[in-house]
């Protein structure tokens, strides 16, 4: 043995090396073993040799891993420290950490670079450590982080100075294994699986990577030039990838250095020491978070098509850098590896590699496949020819490999490669039988021998080596996966593959089918074992069958060349010896098969193409040999004859198709067209015997249909042959019309081919009638009998010359129209038939049975459309039947005959479609109003202008009917919708003739009430007197529509909605402004007094449509009065009405006159002339205003009430004229006339006059004079005092002068004021909010009250005088307050109510009663806003003085038994049930409003209350379940906590614990949640433990946490603060806990109160703690010193507290003075012990308990002992007594 060389053998040596290899990550390729030598061959001589002992020898170490250059180079202290971090950060193996560094490397520094040279300049520093990791980054298994690092390089790249220097250092600057580690990572980047770093990466390296062949000069200094010195490199990377893609993997990514194993070492064999190997589990491995995206598998698969995508590169760019042809033997040669083709290969393990455990690189990724497959193609089409070292590799691998790909996606990439490799090289099927052979001579026997006894863990893939000699093929295993490809219908893609078969057979040698006892047979039988095994079944099965079809028929017409050619003898079996012969058995087995599995279906595929195929194939047979032709033929013509003599199901349609298509193609004069000519003969002849068979049977015998239908096809296909012979077609004419009526009955269609294929008219048109007339005579089965002659129309197939003899079908066409319309059980079709009959009347009946038809249908449309207005009546079941018609009869050639009865229907198509949706929306009749829209604007378009008049003049008298009809629930609204959207459709103002006009509307509102609608409306307009109102009349009733509105509403409110539309339109109608006013009025009065009945709307009517309805008008009426007068406008006009005289072309004045006449003196047209002049009086001028009182003093005899309205509009809106100050001195003056006896006549119109001038009370106009309001006040006087009855509205007159005269009289002192108090006693004794007659005079006295009220608080004398009677009134004003109203929502009484409760807010404490609380609670619940709100006070005044009478009574003690529960009215207030629903959302919230106040004085209960009263508070509470049942629902609702947290109220800006309801309004979109945080916020701090049971008992775990984590976040913190702020609040402190030997400490920082006692310089302290959720959680009492206490009492004590605190409602200060009080009263009374002069003794903190029975005095019991033991007696120390006896 040579010295040095080890005695291992070439096998060990070589399985050392490679795995030296894979350890310094220079594998050359993993190893396939080669092909085991059959044992008993082989030299026997070897094996009797002793063994030989090996060793193994050491495996390279593993490279280390690559030092940073920031460490290396000392980039690190030339770089700023951020980016030193980010770098820092690439080298990190969490894929989170690497994207951020990138991305933080790419904006933070890159994108800066751009605009910064130092920035750039530092990035030149550190591109070393880019390019570092470089490889790392562009192979990690994040896609996310290989995008950012190949834009980032992009980036860098970019810059023109950094490009330059990355070409520098891959070329100059960077050793050259990591410079091919950077550049192959870049390329597979380049190719990698993600298209957007792929595109990125292949962009990059097209623009700055080239390639020199050799002699041409280097490029530019910014692009890297690649030459072969540098380009085998990169091709040894790219190999290395592909055949060890992990090896690759873990040197670029190597893992953490371990600690090495300790191994036992060997002194044998060459000394060296030899580590133990390492077992396959111990290899390293990477941890989880570097492969967090993808698996191993799936990594070795994405960098093998990258490797792939590469390889395609490289395969042209080393032809485009040498030319030379052994360069590219040597490029290629490593591609012999047949490892690297198992790539193609689905499988697990490669059956062409001799290795169970070798796993293919293609097993479970079909990309790998793809990509293999691509580079193939490459590969054949850059080294074309010159492959001849790789056929054999090639051809085992793609053969073997092709057949049995699974993915559909594979085998459409596979095809293009493979058929080119079969046709390039046809020897492969060949190369492939004879398998692989190893020729490696260069081992001798012994070492073939240890290769055998080797580890088979390391396989050795051979190269393939041509065969040394000539094989005979006895097997092939690719053509048996081929057959096997056959027979499973191309692998799932019959319609891509088939078509590739005949090439793939072209390519077949013959040995290799001679691999088979019978070749042919073998072949096709795995051709149809697809058919048998349904392989052809998908969902595509005619294209795949088609495709199978045409593949078989063109492999046939192969194998028959084949079978005549040379090659015939190596296809034949064993019983044949004639090619010829075996081609005619093969075409007549095909031919016959084919036919068969067609007619059967089996085979589905359009005859057609089915006919066609096989025409191809007979002319191909023809070409080849006429006897295979005649073969052919003869199978062909014996099937189709059998099939028309035996086939019970029929003919399959595959017969007429064929001839048909033989017919087509076949030559003149061929042998395939005489053939065909003879045989269609044949047929036609047979079918017709067939057919009168059949019509010369029995009726009742049943024919099948199928064959019946197959028979008329053969006619249907041949029909012009037929009738081609004059004496056939005749006979068929006499069978025809003799059989019409059985032809119809048993198969329409033959006489349809009758009328198609005979070329008589008239024979047609005698058949037709003899068909129509056979129709109409049995009528039970005439739908059944027309459909098919219906079919034959609308496809065109009969012939325009039939037409009905006469009324044939008429009776049976109006039987279809009334079943169709009647919607019974088959109407749809008789529908269906009849539209059908429509389209096509001129085969089946006349023009005047159509005209009838027509006439029918639109009267019947008529009718259904007009009740469809009225009642929501699809009976309108039958509408869409007869709208479907109409469109129809629209939209054929019949409408010229029926456009007479057609026009007549379009108004009612109009209403239809545009009113009926309107007032009865449906979805579900949405298509038929659709339709009748479409039916309208079809026939509109085109129409004649007088025609189109006459419509819209019908339309708009509809329309007018409509509205005044008020069983049509049509709202305003939608017909002033209707109005705008149908105007330009119809050509013309629809609006101008739909409303009634200007007299009509006259009579409809002067049959309405001129009365108000309700007397208390005096309370809201003045003009209004309370004798104006008739019980009586205003109970009658009136009518509605649906909606609420009368017929005068829906009228005036339609006109003033299209008036604010059309303003010019209104302009010249002034007229309806006294009517729209009208409507605001009485719509007023509805919402004032909605208890009252309004003649003009109904209850149902809400509030906001009446609001509406209002402020639409005064809109209205604003604009016209602008735009109606001018400047000087009354100073023309006033001068006529008051002499009569009136312009008539000034509408607004002859409005005014109409008004001020004196057939309008009344209290409606008073008030509508007042709402006029308020809209005309703003611009006014005094001497217009001048002129408008002398108008007024004009017509105050003929028009008193209109003459009211004037002279109070005038004093309201314009400014003061000097008119208007004599009239009121002059009504005063009047007045001292006045004798009491006309007061109630004369002396009433004077106080009306006189209270209609009086001023704003707030303006500067001087009602009357000092000494004029004196004199004023006497008759009045008189008038009182008098024996006179004064009516009730003398009284309230009288009290409204008082109200503008008590300012006037305040400083003048006289009984004129005793008069006023006299009369407002009387006025409140005499009012009632019970009875609204009485509400005007209960307003004016309140009024004057409140101004009695204000003049007092700044007139003394005047004070000093109402003090005297203000208590009797303000008494008198409580007690009305206190009244109980049922569905108090009038606003007349709210206002007086509101009033009243204004007056007694600052009631003197006298007059507040305990029992008020119940009594005035259900004013919390009134619908005014101020009413809850006022009471409230009041409320909250009576809760103190109740609470009060309790807390005095419970401290009292008594016999008799006193109830503590809360106020019984206000438990019941409390209980009752929360708004519905029905309430509009206004109503609702103040009603939960009202019972929130409620709650705020259940917890005012608790102010100031004893702890007894509290308690008993508290289990009131509990027994009643308001707590739990009534107010925590409510507060959690108004939250939003049932929801959860997420949709909760957010609480984090309010504070809870304040809550200001003076501040609050209906307005305030927050002021429920608000309220009701802050009841929560009070609820928890007066009865904690009631919430805190109610949490306990809640078993809806979502709810309660919800509740729990919203208390402790927005409540606990402010109740704790409140809570500890108490107990630190000195005046309580001095209250509750006042004593010299408490003191309290208060820890804000944790929530704790200390309290501490000292006695005789001892302390004993109590400890509370508050938990952070407090009060969801109980105070944590401890006791931190305890002394002369037992410990039983101090628990009670403790005990004690806890309850007060968790269960009694109590607060910190309430459980501190339980404790001060117990711990008093136990020291209370207790006298020092004698001996240590204390207290509490100083060793066991205990009292004198031991007495001397003599004097009395208590000692210490240590103390005695003490004693005893220094004195040595048992004598007392201060009587000397025996203490012990």
């Amino acid at each position: 043995m040579a010295k040095g060389k080890s005695s291992a053998s070439s096998g060990t040596r070589k399985k050392h090396a490679r795995k030296a290899a894979v350890a310094s990550g220079a594998l050359d390729e993993p190893q396939v073993p080669k092909e085991k030598k059959q044992k008993g061959k082989e030299k026997g001589s070897k094996r009797s040799k002793e063994p030989r002992k090996k060793v193994y020898i050491p495996p390279v170490k593993p490279v280390p891993v690559q030092p940073d250059p920031l460490d290396t180079l000392g980039i690190a202290q030339r770089i700023p420290a951020e980016l030193l971090v980010v770098l820092r950060k690439l080298a990190k193996k969490d894929s989170v950490t690497k994207r951020r560094a990138l991305e933080d490397f790419h904006a933070d520094w890159v994108e800066k670079s751009k605009h910064d040279e130092d920035v750039l300049s530092i990035l030149e520093v550190v591109l070393p450590v880019w390019l570092h990791h470089l490889p790392g980054l562009f192979l990690h298994p994040s896609r996310r982080v290989r995008q950012l690092a190949v834009n980032l390089h992009v980036a860098l790249l970019g810059a023109p100075s950094l490009g330059r220097e990355i070409a520098f250092l891959l070329s100059e600057g960077t050793s050259s294994d990591h410079a091919d580690f950077i550049l192959g990572s870049w390329l597979l980047a380049a190719y990698d699986v993600d298209r957007q770093v792929s595109v990125a990466a292949r962009g990059a390296w097209q623009s700055h990577v080239s390639l020199r062949s050799s002699g041409q000069a280097s490029g530019s200094t910014s692009a890297l030039t690649l030459d072969s010195a540098a380009f085998s490199p990169l091709w040894d990377f790219v190999q290395r990838v592909l055949l060890d893609p992990s090896g690759v993997y873990l040197q670029i990514n190597p893992p953490q250095p371990a600690m090495p194993l300790s191994a036992p070492q060997s002194r044998k064999g060459s000394g060296k020491s030899t580590p133990v190997p390492r077992r396959a589990e111990e290899a390293p491995t990477r941890t989880k978070a570097d492969d967090e995206e993808e698996s191993e598998a799936d990594r070795k698969a994405r960098m093998r098509m990258g490797g792939f995508g590469v390889l395609e590169w490289m395969l042209g760019a080393q032809l485009q850098l040498s030319q030379d042809e052994k360069a590219a033997e040597e490029f290629i040669g490593p591609l012999e590896n047949i490892a690297l083709w198992t790539a193609l290969y689905s499988g697990q393990h490669p059956p062409f590699i001799h290795d169970d455990e070798f796993e293919a690189f293609g097993w479970n990724q079909p990309g790998v496949r793809r990509a293999c497959w691509a580079a193939v193609q490459a590969l054949l089409r850059t080294y074309k020819g010159r492959l001849h070292g790789l056929e054999q590799s090639l051809s085992v691998a793609i053969l073997r490999s092709a057949w049995i790909e699974p993915d559909a996606a594979v085998r459409n990439s596979m095809w293009q490669p493979l058929l080119t490799f079969l046709k390039e090289y046809p020897t492969a099927w060949e190369t492939e039988a004879r398998g692989l052979h190893d020729a490696d001579d260069g081992e001798d026997e012994s070492e073939d021998e240890d290769e055998e006894d080797e580890d088979e863990d390391a396989p050795k893939p051979r190269s393939a080596k041509a065969p040394t000699s000539e094989q005979k093929i006895t097997h092939s295993q690719a053509y048996d996966d081929f057959r096997q490809f056959l027979e499973l219908g191309c692998m799932g893609s019959p319609v891509q593959a088939y078509p590739a078969v005949i090439i793939v057979l072209s390519t077949i040698p013959p040995s290799i089918f001679a691999t088979v006892p019978t070749p042919v047979s073998t072949l096709f039988e795995s051709f149809w074992a697809a058919v048998d095994g349904q392989a052809l079944s998908g969902l595509d099965r005619m294209a795949a069958s088609a495709a199978f079809l045409s593949s078989l028929l063109e492999c046939v017409v192969f194998m028959v060349r084949r079978l005549h050619g040379e090659q015939a003898s190596a296809l034949l079996s064993e019983s044949q010896e004639d090619g010829k012969q075996a081609a005619s058995e093969l075409v007549r087995e095909q031919i016959r098969r084919v036919w068969e599995e067609i007619s059967s279906e089996r085979l589905k595929l359009d005859e057609q193409l089915a006919a066609e195929s096989l025409s191809k194939t007979l002319a191909a047979l023809s070409e080849i040999d006429e006897g295979l032709f005649r073969t052919a033929w003869a199978v062909l013509s014996d099937v189709i004859k059998v099939q028309l003599i035996t086939a019970q199901q029929g003919v399959p349609p595959l017969v007429p198709a064929a001839l048909k298509v033989f017919r087509a193609s076949a030559a003149a004069e061929s042998a395939l067209a005489q053939a065909n000519d003879q045989l269609v003969n044949d047929v036609t002849g047979s079918t017709i015997r067939r057919f009168e068979e059949i019509l010369d049977q029995d009726e009742s015998v049943v024919v099948d249909e199928a064959r019946l239908k197959s028979l008329v096809t053969i006619l249907d296909t041949f029909g012009d042959d037929i009738f081609a012979d004059e004496g056939l077609a005749s006979a068929i004419d006499t069978t025809c019309t003799k059989h019409a009526l059985r032809l119809l009955t048993l198969s329409p269609d033959i006489l349809l081919v009758y009328l198609a294929h005979r070329g008589s008219s008239q024979q047609c048109s005698e058949l037709w009638q003899s068909i129509l007339l056979a129709v109409s005579q049995r009528q039970e089965e005439s739908a059944s009998a027309l459909r098919p002659l219906l079919a034959a129309a609308e496809q065109g197939a009969l012939p325009d010359t039939l037409r009905p003899a006469g009324d044939e079908l008429d009776a049976v066409v109006g039987q279809l129209l009334v079943s169709g319309l009647s919607g019974g059980t088959g109407s749809g079709q008789d529908l269906d038939l009849l539209k059908r009959v429509l389209q096509h009347p001129r085969y089946f009946i006349r023009d005047d049975c159509l005209r009838g038809l027509v006439s029918s249908i639109c009267s019947t449309f008529a009718q259904h459309a007009e009740t469809s207005l009225r009642t929501q009546d699809p009976a309108a079941a039958s509408l869409p039947s007869l709208l479907s018609i109409l469109d129809i009869i629209t939209q054929s050639d019949i409408l010229p005959l029926a456009k007479d009865d057609v026009t007549a229907i379009l108004p009612d198509l109009f209403l239809f479609s545009t009113l009926v949706p309107t007032l009865y929306p449906s979805s579900t009749l949405d298509p038929q109003y659709r339709l009748a829209g479409d039916i309208l604007s079809r026939n509109l378009t085109g129409l004649a202008s007088d025609l189109r008049q006459c419509v819209l003049a019908v339309v708009q008298q509809r329309l007018q009917n409509l509205l005044l009809d008020l069983s049509v629930p049509l709202k305003p609204s939608q017909l002033l919708r209707l109005v705008s959207d149908s105007t330009f459709s119809l050509g013309g103002d629809l609006a101008s003739g739909i409303f009634p006009g200007q007299e009509e509307l006259n009579k409809m509102l002067n049959d309405l009430p001129t009365y108000p609608l309700h007397v208390s409306v005096a309370v809201l307009d003045p003009l209004v007197l309370p004798g104006d109102w008739d019980e009586e009349s205003a109970e009658s009733s009136s009518e509605f529509d649906r909606f609420g509105y009368s017929v005068y509403a829906r009228v005036v409110h339609s006109l003033l909605l299209h008036y604010l539309d059309d303003r010019d339109s209104a302009k010249a109608s002034i007229w309806a402004l006294r009517h729209f006013q009208a409507l605001a009025l009485y719509a007023k009065d509805a919402i004032h007094v909605p208890s009252a009945t309004s003649p003009v709307f109904g209850t149902n009517l809400g509030k906001v449509a009446l609001e509406d309805i209002v402020s639409k008008a005064e809109r209205l009426t604003a604009y016209l009065s602008n735009h109606s007068i001018d400047d000087g406008w009354f100073s023309r006009t006033v001068p006529r009405l008051t002499s009569g005289t009136i312009d008539t072309s000034d509408l607004t004045e002859v409005l005014l006159g109409r008004l001020v006449g004196p057939s309008s003196d009344n209290a409606r047209e008073s008030r509508i002339l007042y709402s006029l002049l308020r809209h005309l009086l703003p611009d006014v001028t005094k001497t217009e205003a001048d002129l408008l009182i002398g108008l007024a003093r004009t017509i105050e005899k003929k028009a008193p009430r209109a003459s009211l309205a004037i002279v109070y509009a005038v004093t309201q809106y314009a400014p003061e004229p000097p008119r208007l100050d004599r009239l009121r001195n002059e009504l005063a003056a009047n007045m001292l006339g006045v004798h009491a006896a006309k007061a109630n006549t004369e002396g009433l119109w004077l106080l009306r006059r006189l209270a209609a001038t009086a001023p704003d009370p707030e303006s500067d106009v001087v009602y009357l004079p000092t000494n004029r309001a004196v004199n004023l006040m006497k008759p009045l006087q008189q008038w009182i005092t008098s024996d006179e009855d004064l009516d009730e509205e003398v009284d309230y007159q009288m009290t409204t002068i008082f109200m503008h005269l008590a300012p006037i009289l305040q400083t003048v002192p006289g009984a004129h004021w005793d008069l006023m108090f006299d009369v407002i006693e009387n006025n409140l004794e005499n009012s009632s909010l019970g009875e609204p007659a009485t509400l005007p005079l209960l307003h004016r006295t309140l009024r004057l009250v409140i101004a009695i009220e204000d003049l007092a608080s700044t007139n003394k004398a005047l004070r000093a005088t109402w003090l005297e009677r203000r208590a009797p009134i303000l008494t008198l004003i409580r007690d009305l307050v206190v009244q109980k109203i049922d569905n108090a929502i009038d606003t007349p009484l709210s206002l007086c109510r509101e009033l009243a409760l204004s007056v007694i807010q600052d009631l003197p404490e006298s007059l507040v009663e305990r029992g008020a609380i119940a009594k005035m609670s259900h004013l919390l619940l009134d619908a005014s806003e101020a009413v809850p709100k006022m009471s409230y006070k009041i409320l909250q005044a009576s809760a103190a003085k109740y609470t009060e009478h309790l807390v005095l009574e419970a401290s009292v003690e008594s016999e008799d038994t006193i109830s503590f529960d809360l106020p019984l009215e206000l438990v019941q207030l409390l209980q009752s049930s929360l708004p519905d629903e029905e309430l509009d959302q206004t109503a609702r919230e103040q009603k939960i409003f009202g019972h929130m106040l409620a709650w705020m004085l259940i917890f005012d209960l608790f102010h100031n209350a004893s702890l007894k009263v509290k308690v008993e508070y508290i289990n009131h509470l509990r027994r009643e379940g308001l707590i739990t049942d009534y107010f925590l629902p409510l507060v959690f609702s108004s939250l939003g906590l049932y929801e959860g947290m997420a949709r909760a109220f957010k609480l984090d800006i309010w504070a809870v614990d304040e809550y200001y309801l003076d501040l609050t309004s209906s307005e305030t979109p927050l002021r429920l949640p608000l309220l009701a945080a802050h009841l929560y916020y009070r609820a928890l701090r007066v009865v904690p433990g009631l919430v805190r049971s109610w949490l306990a008992d809640c078993r809806d775990r979502q709810l309660n946490g919800t509740v729990t984590t919203y208390t402790s976040t927005h409540f606990s913190p402010a109740i704790i603060r409140a809570e500890l702020e108490q107990a630190k609040d000195p005046a309580i402190a001095a209250e509750l806990l006042s004593d010299e030997n408490l003191k309290i400490r208060v820890a804000n920082s944790v929530n704790e109160v200390a309290a501490s006692y000292t006695v005789d310089e001892y302390q004993l302290e109590l400890r509370l703690r508050l938990p952070a959720d407090w009060p969801l959680h109980t105070v944590e009492v401890t006791d931190t010193a305890r002394v002369g206490v037992t410990e039983d009492r101090w628990r009670s004590w403790v005990l004690g507290v806890q309850q007060i605190l968790t269960f009694r409602g109590g607060s910190i200060v309430d459980g501190l003075a339980f404790f001060k009080k117990n711990v008093t009263s136990h020291f209370e009374g207790q006298s020092e012990c004698a001996i240590c002069y204390s207290m509490i003794s100083a060793m066991d903190g205990t009292l004198p308990k031991k007495p001397c029975k003599t004097c009395k005095n208590k000692f210490h019991s240590g103390c005695l002992y003490k004693w005893f033991n220094s004195s040595h007696s048992s004598s007392c120390p201060l009587c000397r007594s025996e203490i012990i006896q």
